[in-house]
This record gives structure tokens, sequence and C-alpha cells, in this order.
């Protein structure tokens, strides 16, 4: 035997004997279970019982005053056997504190975030949870135009391990991050990393197997390799992959899932969803998806359903996609902090692209602390962390409207530009080193004119804006000369919100007038169809934009908001309806998703392309006046539409005439003695019919 090799292998030998290897008998299986029972109290004397997702705003949120301050959740833990435990929230809104058996054991600020709690080996325990949503002028968000609410809004999880376990903390819920170094048609090139860990009290081996498999189970690459784990400590853990011609995640159009799946002979076990897909944005050419143009067109929502605030089911987010899907878009602005886990992994299987972001929203002012920013780069984290393995999104958001109008004394007094400007620097950078395959950018409403902010830091530059809403009553038409100044003088850009109030029960015939910044009571839908034609029409002749998403998909509520409140079946009488207060109403849809607005059709017609869309707008105005001429507005996808008036034909269009190819207007239009009837029918067959009463004379 040759003396070196002798030698190398006495070594190996002996170190062999001081470690300990896992066998396959003693494995432990990995259990995540969701734990939802929970009691609740405000004040710590009044209990009740909760399923969690919970919020008590659920209650209140829809009001002129909501409740803020702290909550109690407490739950009952009983440990027979010894064990690695730990409890997993996906957020405890808007900061949390955790008690075991009345000791603090965590505190978390951050309501959008998941973070994780180490539970004890055995035995019986009380867990209390003290969410607070105060006001804090040292946590994201302090002022915002949407209720800030308290709660266990997302789930709650009991996670169950073996001795030699993955992490749940470094790499979020999946525990275990997979990066995409390269991706083509074909060949997809990256790295999986992971962090086991040993809760034992001896230096111990362990194999680990990794595996990709695609949609059909076929199993694309494997890894099988043995790693020395020191008692109490940990191995980081990074290996590379290749795959040879991919099957590509392709947005909408093909959105293909591979299963990536870890597991430790020890007994621990986690897997995840991954897409594999190539990206570019581009000021002049826009966004293309694996090298082919993809212009992303969608709608902004926020997690929030009539009667639970935030606090939705999985089933209520299904539901919500559904509408989603009927839309047809291909993108999503979640906003404006990061949704529940469910909704991103529906987003992966539709094939939707999104943007999600921090709740960074309106205020950096001169007063703000360290501290402050500090909370900012911990969520920015995060949300990176726990969300990385996610295909579906594309764009990491770092800011909404620092300006102005959100400053306010009672806050951190007013705006700091140079700070916005500094921190956003320092703050791409930050996330950028923990995810350099994304884009990071920023959402402005100043129209970039703060004092500093065309040096501001981002792959990409938004902008909010509502032309003819907050200004230029009756004109919609400044977006396109705004967003080519952004393209020229900023970079990428994407008109990240637009849109106005609709309350549907609110009709006029004097759709120009109707609209006046002091008068916000009435927020007639006719009102609301010309603007979005007209948005419609100006991002039709604007491809280059990369991602448009209007506000919003759902009503939502708004302490704040007391206007829209006004409702009219006729166009001339309006009566005060309290039931329309406290919301923002520029939803295409209602809060409690009961009725699509006209504009809903509007965008299902432009976006899905799956569906025959023919559409009567205006059909809530119930009466139309005697012998005067009017126009009667139709949202379609078809190639041509006949119109008929009581059974006859009045009117046949090729085409509707415009840029987006899907608004229709049938002008010169009169109304018989009493009731008339217009159908409309497109060369296939789907058509739409309604039925309108003559306007009563004047009293």
């Amino acid at each position: 035997m040759n003396a070196h090799l002798g030698i190398r292998t006495l070594i190996a030998f002996v170190l062999g004997c001081s470690l300990f290897t896992i066998p396959v008998s003693a494995k432990t299986s990995t259990r995540l279970t969701a734990v939802t029972d929970w009691s609740f109290s405000k004040d710590g004397q009044q209990w009740e019982e909760v399923t969690v997702p919970h919020s008590c705003n659920g209650i209140d949120g829809r009001s002129e005053k909501y409740y803020r301050g702290i909550t109690r959740y407490r739950h009952s833990f009983s440990f027979a056997r010894k064990g690695v435990r730990f409890l997993r929230f996906e957020g405890a809104a808007q900061k949390a504190s955790v008690y075991l058996d009345g000791s603090c054991v965590a505190h978390h600020k951050g309501g959008y975030t998941p973070f994780v709690v180490a539970l004890p080996e055995t035995g019986d325990f009380s867990l209390e949870i003290q969410c607070d949503n105060s006001m804090d002028p040292e946590l994201i968000p302090v002022h915002s135009d949407f209720n800030k609410n308290n709660g266990l809004m997302n789930p709650v999880r009991l996670l169950e391990v073996p001795e030699l376990y993955f992490c749940p903390e470094t790499f979020g819920p999946s525990r275990a991050h997979l990066t995409q170094a390269s991706v083509s048609a074909v060949q997809a090139e990256g790295s999986v990393k992971t962090l086991i860990c040993n809760a034992g009290k001896r230096d111990a081996r362990v194999t680990l197997k990794m595996s990709l498999r695609d949609a059909d189970g076929k199993q694309a690459w494997f890894l099988k390799k043995q790693y020395r784990v020191p008692a109490g400590g940990n191995c980081p853990v990074e290996e590379a992959f290749a795959i040879d011609h991919p099957h590509l995640w392709d947005g909408v159009l093909d959105p293909h899932l591979y299963s990536l799946s870890l597991t430790l002979s020890s007994g621990d076990e986690t897997e995840t969803e991954i897409g594999f897909r190539w990206y570019t944005i581009d000021r002049h050419k826009g966004f293309h998806l694996n090298g082919h143009v993809y212009p992303l067109r969608g709608v902004s929502m926020h997690q929030d359903l009539e009667g639970k605030a935030g606090a939705l089911t999985d089933a209520d987010i299904a539901a919500d996609y559904e509408f989603v899907k009927e839309l047809g878009c291909n993108f999503l602005r979640l906003a404006h902090y990061p949704h529940n886990e469910q909704a991103f992994r529906l987003c992966d299987r539709l094939g939707l692209i999104v943007q999600t972001e921090i709740p960074w929203v309106n205020v950096c002012g001169v007063r703000a602390t360290q501290a402050y920013f500090d909370t900012i780069h911990s969520q920015m984290r995060e949300m990176i962390t726990s969300l990385y393995n996610h295909p579906s999104i594309v764009f990491w958001g770092m800011w909404n409207e620092l300006d102005n109008w959100g400053n306010k004394e009672e806050f951190q007094g007013e705006l700091d530009a140079r700070r916005v400007v500094d921190e956003t620097a320092r703050l791409y950078q930050f996330a950028k080193s923990l995810d350099s395959t994304r884009f990071v950018g920023l959402t402005d409403d100043s129209l970039f004119k703060r004092q500093y902010y065309t040096t501001l830091t981002a792959d990409y530059y938004s902008e909010n804006r509502y032309y003819g809403w907050y200004y230029t009553p009756g004109d919609f038409t400044g977006i396109t000369p705004l967003m080519h100044w952004i393209r020229d003088n900023m970079g990428p850009a994407n008109i990240s919100e637009y849109g106005v109030g609709v309350n549907p029960w609110c009709h006029t015939w004097n759709e120009e007038d109707i609209r006046r910044y002091k008068d916000d009571k009435r927020h007639p839908e006719e009102y609301g169809n010309l603007s979005h034609e007209s948005h419609v029409q100006q991002i039709a002749r604007m491809p280059w934009l990369n991602f448009t998403s209007l506000w919003i998909l759902f009503d939502f509520p708004v302490a704040d908001r007391r206007e829209g409140y006004l409702d009219s079946d006729d166009g001339v009488h309006y009566v005060e309806n309290s039931q329309r207060l406290f919301l923002n109403d520029k939803g295409l849809v209602t809060r409690d998703r009961k009725l699509r607005k006209d504009s809903f059709y509007l965008y299902k017609s432009w976006w899905n392309n799956q569906v025959r869309t023919v559409y009567i707008a205006g059909r809530r105005l119930l009466y139309r006046p005697a012998g005067q001429e009017f126009t009667m507005t139709v949202y379609s996808n078809a190639s041509s539409l006949t119109l008929l008036q009581d059974g006859k034909v009045v009117a046949e269009k090729k085409s509707s005439g415009e840029d987006s190819g899907v608004i229709w207007k049938f002008t010169g239009l009169k109304m018989g003695d009493t009731t008339t009837t217009f159908t409309v029918v497109s060369p296939d067959g789907v058509q739409d019919t309604h039925s309108f009463k003559v306007l009563p004379a004047a009293d």
C-alpha cells in the first residue's frame, strides 16, 4: 500500500468514527400543519374563538374610524414527543410581539412579510401574539391611501423537522433558493442554495438529494451528496445545475413549472415550484419574455375582501383570481405590500408576471430616523427571501408615491427629497445584492419633478397619474406626453396607476362636465368609461411601455374617503347613499365582487382573446331622452358588429375604427315611444341585448 494513501485512509477512518451518520431507519418525517384555531382579544379580558387568517378590521374596516391598537391571539400547545419545531408566520400586522408562557421571545416589525419562531422541544405551553397596527413613524407604511389592518391576516403554520433539517429562516418558506444564472431555449444553468442545520449534540453526516422534475414528472436533473454538519451548527450548501432544452415558463402562453425537491437522509424534505425564463426591458423596445415581444398589461390589486379586510383564505384568493383569468390580463401589480403566498403560487401557475413591493408609501420626512430605514431594508430582505423562487415575479418595487402630500407634521415632517434619493440608491444596491436576476424599481407620482428626483437609481420608472380626475377634468390625454418624457429622461417606463372613481349606481348625460375636483360627490359610470377608453387607446399607441396597471381591480375601503355617495339611475335626479362612503371606488369590480362595472368588459374585450365579448356599455343608465340623438358604446373583440333596434338592423360596422380595436361607437340613435330594445350581434352569433326606457318629462 502506498504510504501516503494509507495515512489518508487512516485519517478518514478516525474522522468518520467521530461523526454520527444518520441511518435511514432513524428518519423523522417533516410535518407542516396550519394552526387555524386561536383565541382573540382586544383588551386581554374579553376573549373569543377565531379562525386564522383573521383581522378585527373585517368588521370596522369600512368606516370612518377603524380599530388601531393592540390585539392578542392565544394558542396552547402540547408536545409529548421531543422534537424540533418552529412556528412560521406569513404576516402579523403591523408589528408583533411573541410570548411563550408570558415571556417575550420575539419582536417583528412589518405586517406583510414572514418570520419564524422556535418552539420548546417538549411539554405544554401557551403562546400569545400581540399584533399592533398603531401609527408608528418608524414603521412602513406610516401613511397611505389604504387601511393598515391589524391581525394574523396570513396563515400561521407549525413546522416539525428532525434534528438535521433545512433552515426555515435563511431561504424563506421553501427553505431553498434556485438561482437562474443563464436561461435559453438550449440550456438553463444556475445553482441551488440551502442551509442544513444540526440541532443535535453530535457532529453528523447527512445525505442530501436534489431533484428537478418537469410538469410530467420526468427528471431533468439529480444530485446526491453527503455533508458534514457540526453539532449545534449549520452547513451552507450551494450546488450548480444544468438542464438541456428546458421547457420554458412562457407567461400566459405556457406557464410550465418544474418541481425542485430537496431531501435529507434524516427525513427532512422540502419542495418548491420553479419556472425557467429570461426577460429584458428596454425604454424603446418594451418588455420581452424568452426572446419575444411581450407587452405587460394588467391591473393592480389589494389583498382585501368585504367582511374580512386583508385576512383572505386560499379559497378567497382563488375566487379573486377567477376574475383575473376572466379579464385575460398578463400582468399584476400586487400593491402596496407582498400578498399572501398563495397569490404568488396562482400567478406562477396562471403565467402572470408580477411586480410586488414593500409598503414604503408616501413618507420620507426630514425627521426620518435610521430605525425607519432599517425596517425598510428588513422588509425588502424578507420579501425577496420569502418569494425568491416564484417565476411570476420579475419586478421588485422599492417605494410608492414619495411626494409632498403624504409627508405631514404628525409623521416625519416635510418631504426630504435628498434623503429619498440617497436612501433609494442604498436600497437598490441592497435589493440587488439579494437578487441580481430581477429588476428593482420605483413608483412616482410627482412627474419626477421633486428636487433631485431625476437622479433616482432604479432599473425602471413607473408613474401613477390620474389625468381627468385629480387634475385636468375632462381631459385624459396628458398621459402620452408624460410617458414619452419619462422614457426619454429616466429610462424604461411604466404606467403603474390610472383611472377614476366609478359608482356604478351613479349616472349622467353630461359626461364631460360632471367631474369637478371640488365636487367629489358624484362618480358617474359614464365618466369612468370615457377615462378608461382614452387610456386604452393611448396605451395601444405606446407599445414600448414595459408594463401598465390600472388602479384597481376591486374597490377597497379607505377610512379617509367620503366621496362618490350620490346615486342616480336617470342622470337627472341624485340621492345621497351613505353605503358608498369610506371607499376607493376606482375598481373594475365592486368590493363585494357582485358587480362588474362597464370598464371591466372593456379590458376583457382588449385582453381576453379566448372568449368572444359583446357588451353594451351604459346599461345602468336606465333612461334615454325621447327624440334626442345619442351614442351607444359597445365593448367587443369581434371582427364586426351588427346593431338591431327592436329587432330591425339599424347599423353594421366592419371595425371599431380606433386604436384598441374594441371600442365601438354607434351614433345617431333615437328612442322609440316608450321602451326600446337594442341587440348587438357578432358574426359568430355572440350577442348582448338591453332595453332602455324613455326619460320621463321633467316635473
